[in-house]
């Protein structure tokens, strides 16, 4: 498995704060290019498997307390 920096599909990842009056949360996002929606003929589960296991893998090994994983489409 690559880590999120050298997977092939992960395009660039980055953190966000989202904010709800007194609660934070910090969230990994990470852009991808494959198929993300499964009823999708090119849908690879085993591949958005990787990507999900390689952004928690990232999730784990940061400092910082990440509360949350977001992974988004690549946008063409």
């Amino acid at each position: 498995m690559a880590d999120l920096a050298s997977h092939p599909n992960v395009l660039r990842s980055w953190l966000e704060w989202e904010i709800d009056g007194r609660e934070r949360r910090l969230i990994l996002v990470v852009e991808t290019d494959i198929e993300m929606r499964p009823e999708a003929d090119d849908f690879d589960e085993a591949l958005m498997d990787e990507v999900r296991a390689a952004a928690i893998a990232e999730m784990r090994a940061v400092p910082s307390a990440l509360h949350l994983i977001r992974i988004v489409p690549a946008h063409p």
